[in-house]
C-alpha cells in the first residue's frame, strides 16, 4: 500500500485566506477524533487482543492520507477504517502475537525489578526500559509497514526489527515525541479519549513514511 497526497494542511494559504486555513485544521483535527474513536471501538470489537492490531492498522492508514484528513477524498474516513480493518485482521494479529508476548514479559518485568534492591537490579531495569523503548519503536514501525505493504507477516517483522537502528534520527524523534505526549496526556487526561492514540500514530506514519519514501527513491 503506497502513500498519497503529501501536501500538508494550509500548503494553498495564499487562495485559502485565513479562514480556509481555520476551516482546514478544524476538519484535521476532528478527523482525528473519529480516528481515535473508531481505533478504541475496533480495539474493543476484537476483545483488545484480536482488535488492537488491526485498528491501529486501520487507523495508520487513514491518518497517512491527507485527503482522508481533510475530508476531500472519494470514500470517506469511517468506511476506509474499516475496510482496512476487515482486510489486515487476521495479518495484523499474526503479526501482533510477537509484540503480546513480548510486551507481557516486559510488563512483568517493570512491576517486579523496581521491588527489588541492589546495583544488579537497578542494571537489569535500565536494560529493561531500554528493551521498552526498541518494543514501542519496533511495534510502531510494524503497524507503519502493514498500513503501507502488502508482504507477509514475516517479511514485515524482519523489516520492521531492522529499519529503526537504520533510522536513528527518525527513532530518535518518535521517542521524544512519544515521551513529549505522553506528558501531555498525563497532564490532560481529558485527551485519552478524543485524541491519545490518533496524534502519535500520525507522527509516526508521517515521519516513518517520509524514511521509507527516501529509501525506495535510493533503491
Amino acid at each position: 500500500m503506497s502513500t498519497s497526497a503529501h501536501t500538508l494542511p494550509g500548503a494553498d494559504d495564499e487562495v485559502l485566506g485565513w479562514a480556509g486555513r481555520l476551516m482546514q485544521w478544524l476538519r484535521v483535527a476532528m478527523a482525528l477524533v473519529v480516528t481515535n474513536l473508531m481505533l478504541l471501538f475496533g480495539a474493543v470489537a476484537g476483545l483488545v487482543l484480536l482488535g488492537a492490531m488491526p485498528a491501529a492498522v486501520a487507523a495508520t492508514a487513514v491518518l497517512r492520507r491527507n485527503d482522508l484528513l481533510l475530508g476531500t477524498a472519494e470514500t470517506g474516513l469511517v468506511r476506509t477504517f474499516w475496510r482496512t480493518y476487515r482486510a489486515e485482521f487476521w495479518r495484523a494479529n499474526r503479526a501482533g502475537i510477537p509484540f503480546w508476548i513480548a510486551g507481557a514479559l516486559l510488563a512483568a518485568d517493570l512491576i517486579l525489578l523496581p521491588q527489588s534492591a541492589g546495583p544488579l537490579s537497578a542494571a537489569l531495569l535500565v536494560f529493561t526500559l531500554a528493551l521498552a523503548v526498541g518494543f514501542v519503536l519496533t511495534l510502531a514501525t510494524t503497524v507503519t509497514l502493514l498500513s503501507r505493504y502488502d508482504d507477509g507477516t514475516v517479511a514485515v517483522l524482519r523489516y520492521a526489527v531492522v529499519l529503526p537502528a537504520a533510522s536513528l534520527p527518525v527513532s530518535a524523534a518518535l521517542v521524544v515525541t512519544l515521551a513529549a505526549w505522553a506528558a501531555i496526556v498525563m497532564t490532560l487526561p481529558v485527551l485519552l479519549p478524543l485524541l491519545a492514540a490518533a496524534v502519535p500514530l500520525v507522527v509516526i506514519v508521517r515521519l516513518m513514511d517520509a524514511r521509507l519514501d527516501r529509501i525506495e527513491d535510493a533503491g
